[in-house]
């Protein structure tokens, strides 16, 4: 287990006023994340995942609690952790090569922006596309650069927000397959929220759910599957039951959820 890409969140609180009204978002949330896990989260809208989010990234300050990354706390944005967004946010002007290098041309030389660009080139599948502009390639192509640019700063910890939400169902399962390997060959500590309940089996080595109004976490699952992580296996089909069901107080109403 790594230490330094080791996510520590306690007893973190949100609370935002309206008017003269005070929301609390989140209410005491604790998590742990291993060094190198991948852990993904899942509720309602409205429940404050991607208010957590924004916390461990450092770019909203808690009314309570504290995270710390590699045991030392998160009190600004820090290059440690980066973050990926449904939109691939890439600017229109630049090519694959200078979207990805864009953030970390003032904190390295010529050399060593070229050799870690063309490393994350070759490491997201863009070989041949280094001069392409965003408005030339495919969404899921785009959100590959915006993938690769996020690595390039060498971040700790990685956090997903519903980054493939926008794309087609195949595109989809194709960026999962990738976000997979990525994790796998980097060791980087992954953090996704999403409201697609397949997707966060599939990713995830635990699950965990959160419920709404305040945001609570409700329940944490295990997830241990096969190596292949077929979607159609009847272990993945019990997991998907069971926190569909979670959703619910009422089980016994719990709608037939089935691919």
């Amino acid at each position: 287990m790594n230490r330094e890409n080791e996510v520590v969140i306690s007893h973190i609180r949100q609370e935002f006023s309206i008017g003269d009204k005070t929301l609390e978002v989140l209410k005491d949330i604790n998590l742990e994340l291993q060094g190198g896990s991948f852990v993904s989260v899942v509720g309602q809208s409205g429940c404050g995942k991607s208010t957590l989010l924004r916390i461990i990234a450092g770019l909203d300050i808690p009314t309570g609690g504290e995270v710390r990354i590699g045991g030392n706390p998160v009190q600004s944005v820090s290059p440690d952790v980066g973050i990926l967004f449904q939109e691939s946010r890439l600017l229109p002007w630049y090519n694959v090569e200078k979207n990805i290098a864009y953030g970390i041309q003032e904190k390295k030389n010529r050399k060593e922006i070229r050799d870690t660009v063309y490393e994350l080139i070759e490491l997201v599948g863009l070989k041949g596309f280094e001069k392409a502009l965003p408005e030339q390639l495919s969404g899921g192509m785009q959100k590959r650069v915006a993938i690769a640019r996020t690595l390039a700063a060498r971040p700790k910890v990685l956090l997903l927000d519903e980054p493939f939400g926008a794309l087609d169902a195949f595109t989809k399962m194709n960026m999962q397959e990738e976000i997979l390997k990525l994790w796998k060959k980097e060791g980087i500590t992954m953090m996704l929220v999403t409201h697609d309940i397949d997707e966060a089996i599939y990713l995830g080595e635990h699950v965990v759910v959160m419920s709404p109004k305040p945001g609570v976490i409700k329940r944490s699952f295990r997830i241990e599957l096969t190596s292949d992580r077929s979607r159609t296996s009847a272990e993945f089909d019990r997991y998907r039951k069971e926190i569909f069901a979670e959703f619910f107080e009422d089980q016994t109403m719990v709608p037939e959820y089935q691919i």
